[in-house]
């Protein structure tokens, strides 16, 4: 068991990560008088002084927003009262963690799927998160809007790795590794999706009619749709990611895998094939062979039945009929013999 031990005077609960990696664990050490609220189905074990419940964090608005969106409507409260306590937190998928200090004039946005603990004064409310118009190029349009102050735990599926951008400086990140992020980096496309069509450069222009058909709205909106479905057809296709530009000054987190969809589902498939593999090794005629079958004996020939076969056409048994109506059969060889007998007494 972790010892469960705190400075005096300290009155904020402690994330500590224990054995960092993809098995990692959370480990959080609660003062008397202090609560975290965690992801449902997360906690791996605690201390027996430490209380637990559910809590719908934020109120049944919020709640069910998230249930809508495919969220757990509930998360798991843990607290404490006269006593220090520890709580260890594993997350659901197979991933790092990252612990953000947030103060209270930062503001961060972090997917729907990372989220694994906090202190109680943080808020994690759902919205666009520094999101701003349609040029975002981010899997999730509706994030987690996070405030401080106070302590966060995210985790994904993954490595998980920290940029910091000093002021002035940019950085281009694949939005599918994008998990968390300072909304003053502001994630946009690397290029907008309504520029003109064709280009103000293009020789074409130079004839009014073709200005004048290509330049109506209806015509550059189905111009600027189709060149849109292009360019994400052509990269996926040769594989290129859409990169997202994020300015500092800020940080964000990146993941080094992507969960693959249905993995859920491939992993029940394996160990299903698994414990077929072992149910197949460990039958009993595996383990214990059946004994041989004892040999058997040859029939006997039973009196009144025909056991022979005839050879070449020639008679091998004669059907005798007696009183009662019974028939049996009587081997032509004994008939020779006993014919051959009588005359040898004759």
């Amino acid at each position: 068991m972790f010892a469960a031990i705190a400075s005096p005077g300290k009155s904020e609960p402690e994330f500590n990560i224990v054995s960092s990696g993809v098995g990692s664990l959370l480990m959080v050490k609660l003062p008397p008088h202090t609560d975290i609220v965690a992801a449902t189905g997360t906690a791996v074990g605690s201390s027996n002084k430490v209380l637990a419940k559910l809590t719908m964090d934020g109120g049944s608005i919020s709640a069910g927003a998230r249930r809508v969106l495919g969220d757990s409507m509930f998360r798991q409260k843990f607290e404490t009262h006269e006593e220090y306590g520890d709580v260890l937190l594993s997350p659901a998928s197979i991933g790092e963690i990252a612990i953000i200090k947030i103060n209270g004039s930062t503001e961060y946005a972090m997917r729907r799927d990372t989220f694994l603990a906090k202190t109680s004064r943080v808020s994690v409310d759902l919205g666009f998160g520094g999101i701003k118009g349609k040029e975002t190029g981010l899997v999730q349009r509706i994030a987690h809007k996070v405030r401080g102050p106070g302590t966060i735990a995210i985790s994904h599926y993954g490595g998980l790795y920290r940029v910091v951008l000093d002021e002035g400086e940019e950085y281009l990140a694949n939005p599918s590794h994008l998990v968390a992020w300072d909304t003053r980096t502001e994630p946009t496309k690397l290029y907008t999706e309504k520029r003109t069509i064709p280009s103000p450069r293009s020789r074409l222009r130079r004839y009014h009619v073709f200005r004048n058909i290509v330049d109506s709205p209806s015509m550059q909106n189905s111009l600027q749709f189709w060149d849109s479905v292009f360019k994400h057809t052509r990269n996926w296709i040769l594989g290129a990611p859409d990169f997202v530009r994020l300015k500092g000054p800020g940080d964000f987190y990146l993941s080094s895998r992507v969960e693959p969809r249905y993995v859920r589902s491939k992993l029940l498939n394996a160990i299903t094939q698994a414990d077929d593999s072992v149910d197949q090794a460990m039958t009993k005629a595996s383990i214990f062979p059946t004994a041989l079958a004892p040999a058997k004996e040859p029939t006997k020939p039973r009196f009144g039945y025909a056991t022979e076969k005839s050879k070449d056409g020639a008679i091998t048994y004669y059907a005798s009929i007696d009183n009662k109506g019974q028939v049996s059969f009587v081997p032509a060889r004994q008939i020779k013999l006993n014919s051959a007998e009588e005359n040898a007494t004759s």
